[in-house]
Formats: structure tokens, sequence, C-alpha cells
């Protein structure tokens, strides 16, 4: 007997009444789409039991239903449970003003994540975690995996700084970079983590927790949203204006006792003190010290105001003529974190004063207002803060464009989730045989998948902000990393289909006169982009690779020179070959020096196979009724490889009527994970002769067609006439300017 259990309530059912399911993997067209169940609609009785679940429902007030409102259900058969999810009322019936029906539909799995996560973005997450004071211990600690476990590294791109060497070097042996023009980076899993457990979900995966180089753990997202050094919160990136509240007379040489209790006085990051009546510098960074000041000297003797840093002499104020009104000095102070600033006074005679007012910027006044730069070290970063502009529904999706995920639903554990790439799920699938499960009475429909294929596939980032992406999209016609699968010879086949992610190609050069390779967040005119794009990028810890540096401490002295750099590109080492990995789709020439471009493109780690299934001459959609019982119908997962008519085939779509114990109408794909992307797949290389081996030999020399499905370049030769052939790596590419 079906039973429908909607917040822990039974509700009364029409037994007869037909609920048609549909269990169904994703349609293929949408070959991104997570995992999905649903029903067709169906009606229960308008009882007492079924309105109390559904309320508020009264008759007078038939609009009172909540029609948007989805409530937690679990559909058994007896003791069997046959799908969790959540049923939505869609309508309800009266007859003679009383509740007759109510209409339902019956949701069930990773549709629902889309709606938890609507309007929510990456600056909405709780990532205090990660939060962190920027010094030079911290920034070192990330290097070696020590900071939030690991969770936060610091790299380099130019924001708008415009490096190069000799003109405007990034450094020099006198001049380390400071803190500040470093960025952290925050691991995508992190972030992932966080969204999940924020939406309420729970989830397992093998592809998200396998660690080590190449794997998810390394790759990270650059925590900038257009600012040239790390956000702290801002209060303390605020101002701070006080005034001197009483006229000063004394003769003594002491602290003038401004204070931001004054009308007109500000303090936003507590960084005033009252008592001391002095500024102290939250982190380190350049500070405008805007002094308005009024004084009386008396004959000959003096009249003095001084503006003093950590209790020693900074600049002496000018106050040569016998009055001086609302006077003003502008100084730009280096403060460390922790500096202290304030102003002294002495006012020596029977009518020497240092004038005070109660008020900044208004009247006959001595004022002080400091106002903070971009820092360079000292602040606390608040990773939240530092996110770019992106949903949390975008960075999920933009990785499950680019990893091909799917999301597949717990039948057991509430908004609880399996997680992995496509070809891993479907890999870990049990066989099973329901041959003799066939029922011959309905008709069997074995048809090819050119229905379902697009003449066009296209695999691509978002169209990339900075200059070097710029000029390539304008000299290639498409965006840098995208790949494309052509099948003109396909007489059905016609469409585009684009699998694009949100994420922006992040791309890697080098500073120009050096052998650095960084990502440069520039315009073509050479400024900063102000809302860059969220990208990804490989950390391969600190390369030996490029050159020596210098950074700055936490005094602001400059240490070096050090030859290990913190390296990120889109490549999973720093000098990367044949069998590493590569956050392109497709290959490209690289702007920076490799071993050899890598095979393992985003398209060819996660895509290919699934592609080439789907394209395959023996390609077959086979659709027919099945005797599954409720049990079987529990048990089954859609990665299960059933064994039917001689073949294997995987499930893509079931309908049956859940409340009648027979047919199952079963639609699904031949699998053909023996037919291979490509005859020959690379796997060496040469370096002496400068050519790519295959299918793990040192002298296979692959094909032509391979060679050049991967990326690579077929080159022929002939010597002592004899012609030959093999597959060259791509170039490095001249540097954009």
């Amino acid at each position: 007997m079906l039973r429908l259990n909607v917040s822990d309530v039974d509700l009364d059912l029409y037994q007869d009444e037909a609920v048609n399911l549909t269990i169904q993997f994703s349609d293929l067209e949408g070959i991104n789409s997570p995992v999905g169940s649903f029903s067709q609609t169906f009606r229960v009785p308008g009882t007492q039991k079924n309105m109390d679940v559904f309320g508020p429902i009264n008759t007078s007030d038939p609009g009172s239903v909540n029609l948007k409102t989805k409530k937690a259900a679990e559909l058994f058969s007896g003791s069997v449970s046959i799908l969790r999810g959540f049923v939505q009322v869609k309508a309800v019936y009266l007859q003679k003003q009383h509740y007759a029906d109510i209409e339902l539909v019956f949701f069930a799995g990773a549709v629902d994540l889309r709606a938890e996560l609507a309007g929510k973005m990456l600056t909405d997450l709780n990532l205090t975690t990660y939060d962190h004071t920027l010094n030079i211990t911290n920034v070192q600690s990330s290097w070696l995996g020590n900071l939030s476990s690991g969770a936060v590294r610091y790299g380099l791109i130019d924001k708008g700084f415009n490096w190069s060497f000799p003109d405007t070097p990034p450094w020099s042996s006198t001049d380390g970079l400071e803190q500040g023009e470093l960025t952290p980076f925050i691991r995508a899993k992190a972030i992932f983590d966080a969204i999940m457990d924020e939406a309420g979900y729970t989830y397992d995966s093998d592809f998200f927790d396998t660690t080590g180089a190449g794997n998810f753990d390394r790759i990270y997202l650059p925590a900038y949203n257009g600012s040239q050094s790390p956000l702290t919160d801002d209060a303390e990136l605020g101002q701070a204006r006080a005034a001197l509240d009483v006229d000063y007379t004394s003769s003594s040489l002491n602290v003038l006792g401004l204070t931001d209790d004054a009308t007109n006085g500000v303090d936003e990051g507590d960084n005033w003190d009252n008592t001391d009546n002095d500024y102290t510098a939250p982190y380190t960074g350049l500070f405008t010290v805007d002094v308005t000041y009024s004084y009386s000297r008396h004959g000959g003797s003096p009249t003095n105001i001084y503006i003093y840093r950590n209790g020693s002499e900074e600049f002496q104020l000018d106050t040569t003529e016998t009055i001086g009104y609302n006077r003003t000095q502008t100084l730009v102070m280096l403060l460390v974190s922790g500096d202290t600033v304030d102003l002294r006074g002495e006012a020596d005679g029977a009518t020497a004063v240092i004038y005070g007012n109660d008020t900044v910027g208004t009247g006959i006044r001595t004022d002080i207002t400091v106002t903070p730069s971009a820092p360079m070290s000292g602040q606390t970063v608040r990773m939240a803060r530092n996110m770019p502009e992106m949903s949390q529904i975008d960075f999920v999706v933009g990785l499950q464009r680019m990893f091909n995920l799917v999301f597949v639903p717990d039948k057991n554990r509430d908004n609880h989730l399996l997680v992995e790439p496509y070809v891993d799920y479907i890999d870990a699938g049990n066989e099973k045989a329901w041959n003799d499960l066939i029922d011959y009475d309905h008709d069997i429909t074995l048809k090819p998948t050119t229905d379902l294929q697009k003449e066009r596939y296209q695999w691509t980032y978002t169209r990339g902000l900075d200059f070097v992406s710029d000029n390539i999209q304008k000299a290639l016609d498409r965006t840098y990393g995208a790949y494309r699968v052509l099948d003109a010879e396909n007489d059905f086949a016609t469409g585009d289909k684009k699998v694009e992610t949100q994420f922006g190609q992040y791309m890697t050069s080098l500073i120009p006169g050096s052998s650095f390779p960084i990502h440069r967040s520039l315009k073509a005119d050479g400024s900063v982009i102000i809302n860059p794009l969220p990208m990804l990028a490989y950390w391969h810890g600190t390369s030996t690779n490029y050159g020596q540096w210098y950074l700055r401490n936490d005094s602001h002295a400059t240490t070096g020179p050090s030859s290990l750099f913190p390296s990120f590109s889109n490549y999973s080492t720093d000098f990367a070959s044949v069998t590493d990995k590569d956050l392109n789709y497709g290959m490209e020439s690289p702007f920076f020096p490799v071993q050899v471009n890598p095979a393992n493109t985003l398209y060819f780690e996660y895509w290919a196979q699934y592609v080439t299934e789907l394209y395959s001459e023996e390609a077959r959609i086979m659709t027919l009724h099945l005797k599954l019982d409720r049990v079987e119908l529990a048990d089954f997962e859609f990665s299960d490889k059933i064994w039917m008519r001689g073949a294997r085939w995987r499930v893509l779509r079931m309908t049956y009527d859940a409340n009648v114990e027979g047919l199952v109408k079963v639609e699904c794909l031949k699998v053909l994970s023996d037919v291979a992307v490509c005859e020959d797949t690379p796997t060496g290389f040469n370096v002496r002769d400068n050519v790519v081996t295959f299918n793990n030999s040192d002298t296979d020399y692959g094909s032509e067609a391979c060679c050049e499905l991967y990326g690579y370049q077929w080159v022929r030769f002939e010597e002592g006439g004899v012609g030959y052939a093999r597959c060259k790596p791509r170039p490095q590419t001249a540097q954009p300017t």
C-alpha cells in the first residue's frame, strides 16, 4: 500500500489514484544537469488531517493556502521508501464551498539546491575561520600550508601596478614588495564546504577529498575583488577626526588634549585614544595626517606645535607669525602597525595660546584628521569581504561545468549528496542483470543518439576582462582555453550547445622583463580591473624556477633575496609536462615556459569519454518495459550498469505508477566505456628530441589524428631521404603587451 508522509504525517490518500513518478538522471542535451526526480500531479482528499498539514486552509478564504511553500515528504510502498524530497501544492479544488481535493506534485533530489542558494553571494558566506592578520609570519606560513591548514595561500597578481623590469619593478634589493601587494587565495573546497554548510547540505566526495598535486585541494580562488590590498572591516579603514576641546596655555611641552568626543569627531575604527590623546595605526600603510591649527604668540616667547610619531618629533608646524588662525598642514606618513601619532605643544607667555573650541571643522580651532590609505600589512584580512562578485549558485554550477559533476541525493539521508565527476560516478556503479525482467508484451525500441546530438559543442570560460584575454579573443574570435567539438559529417546533428562556466580564465603571463609568471589584472590602457571575474588556479608551492625577489617584513624593512616564489597558474605544476593537468578546456600555447602542454585538459579529463560515447556510431537509446518490484527500485542507483539483451546499459529515466506494483518504463543508454577517445593517448615526452610519446611507450609516436585531437602539432621531417613525422608540443607564445 502506498504511503505519503509529509512533515511526519501520513496523508490520507486515494488508494486507486495513479501517482506517476518519473525518476531521471538528466536530459542528455543538458549534459551538465544535476540529478533530479519528479512526479506528475496527483490528488489527495481534502480531509481535516490533510488540511492541517497544508494549512492555513479555510472555506472563507480559498486564497489562504500557500502554493509556494514546500513540505518535506517521503513516499513509501509498504515499508519500502521509494523517494525522499518534498511536495508542493499545485491547486485546491472546492465542491459546494467545501474542499474536496488537494493537487500535489512530488519532487526529489538536487533540484532543490538552486532554490536554497538563490540570491546568496560569496560575500555572504561565513568565512571568519579563515580571517587572519596580514603579517610576514602568516604570509610565510601560508606557503608552508600552516595558515588555516593550507586553506589560504598568498600569491602575486598585478592589481593595476603595471609592473615591468627595469622601469617599474615590483621589488628591488632596497625596496621590497609590500605585503599588501600580495593577494590571498582561498581553497575552492573551503568555499564549496561553506556554501553547502550554510545551505543545510552535507556531502560525500572522493573527488573533493583526494589530496595531493593535481587534485581538487590544490585549486584556489583569488580572494580579490579589485582592491589593491586585502580588505579588512569597514570600521578599520575609516578616518579618525579629533579636536582640541579647550585652549592650551601651558609653557610645558605636552601632548595636546585632542578628543574624538568633540562635535563632528569621528573614530570609526576605534583608533583614537581619548586618554592618551593619540592615534594608533591599525596596520602598516601610508596615512594622510591633516592638521588645522590656531595659535597666538607672546612677544619673543615660543608657541610651538609638533606632530609626534611614537613619542619622537616627526614634524614642527610653522608658528613663526605672531597670530595664526586655522592654518593647515598635510603630512603623508608611513606608519607601521601599532605606531602612534599625536600633537604636542607649548605656549610660553601670558598671552600665548593654542586655540581649541571642541568642534572639528568649524571656527577658530586646532584639530586633526588621520586618513588611512590601502593597508600594506598589519590589518585583519576579512576573507568574505575580499570575495569576487559571484553568487553561491554560480560558484557551484561553475564547478559543475568545469568538472562535469553530478549531485546525487542520498535516499536515506535528508539533504545529503554524493558529488563526483560524471566519469567517476558511472565507473563506480554496480553490475546488475535485468534481462529476465523484460516484459516482451510491450515494444522494445532501439534508436541511435543522433536526435540528441548537436552539430557543435563548445566548452568555455566566461569572456575575460584582462588585456591578455581581450587580445586573444579579438585575434581568435573565441575565449582563451575554450574547446569545440564539430561534427560536420553528421547529416542529422544540428544546432549548438555551449557549456560555459561562470569563472573567468586565470591567464598567466610573465612580468615584462622578467621570468616571473603571474596573473595581470590590467585593462588594455594599463588601468586596474575594478570588478574582476572570479577565477580558479592551481597552487604549485614555492617554485625555484623564476629567480630572486624581495619582500617587506612587519617593520617595513626589505628582506631577501629569496628564490622561493609562490606559484599559481592554470597548470597543476610550475613546469608542466604531458601527464599534468590543465584548467583550460582545450590546449593553448602558454605565455611562460613549460616542458610540454598537459594533455589532461578539463575536456579530456572530465568530458571527452561522455561525448565519445554519445557520438559513437554504436551509441543506442533503448526504451522498454521491465517487471521491477519495489525492493529492486529502492536499491537502484543511476550509476548501475544493467545487463540486458547482450549489452550493458545505463538508465536515463524510469516512469511508473507508485500506487501499483507492476511495470516500469525504462529509457537507457548503451554503455560504450571501451570506446576510446582516440586510439592513441599521449603519456610521455622525449626531452632530447622534443617529441610527445604515446601509450606508455618511449618509442610509440602516435598518429596524426590523435596528436592533433589533443592539441599538439604533427610535424613531418625528411632525413637521409626517408620521411617520418612526430608529435610536437606547442611552443611558448610571445609575451602580450
